[in-house]
């Protein structure tokens, strides 16, 4: 029965760990990212997270071609209440990034080969959306 008990605490330690992302507590956080390798020709992008909206709303930004993002998250209310936020774009093949309170990050994305106007936006706070016209 012991030896049950066990095998059930450990299951669920596991899958604790695994709806927390298996995130360690000792994983550091570079606040300031340098920009990743081939990032140095790559098309910039600058946004900036609030509290609820990303700044700017819009970009424009050439089809099929290495973009850079610098995001900065100023989201930094008082106290412990601080946000992460994250962008996310899956019509286009923009995967998750995620940005800590006060963190900028610096990430390298190929854009989508098709023009168009495609909604981008964080889905820890889905109402803080924007938009890339792709050219």
């Amino acid at each position: 029965m012991k030896k049950c008990l066990s095998i059930l605490a450990l299951l669920l330690l596991m899958l604790a760990l695994a709806a927390c992302g298996g995130k360690n507590a000792d994983d550091e956080i570079v606040m300031d990212e340098p920009v990743p390798p081939g990032g140095e020709n790559a098309f910039a992008v600058e946004l900036e997270f609030t509290a609820d909206t990303i700044v700017p709303n819009s970009v424009t930004i050439p089809a099929d071609t290495d973009v850079l993002f610098v995001i900065y998250n100023s989201d930094t209310q008082e106290g412990d209440l601080n946000e992460d936020h994250n962008l996310v774009g899956p019509d286009i093949g923009l995967q998750e990034i995620l940005v800590a309170p006060g963190q900028t990050v610096r990430r390298l994305w190929h854009s989508y080969d098709q023009p168009g106007e495609y909604r981008v936006g964080c889905t820890i706070h889905p109402w803080i959306d924007m938009t890339f016209v792709i050219e």
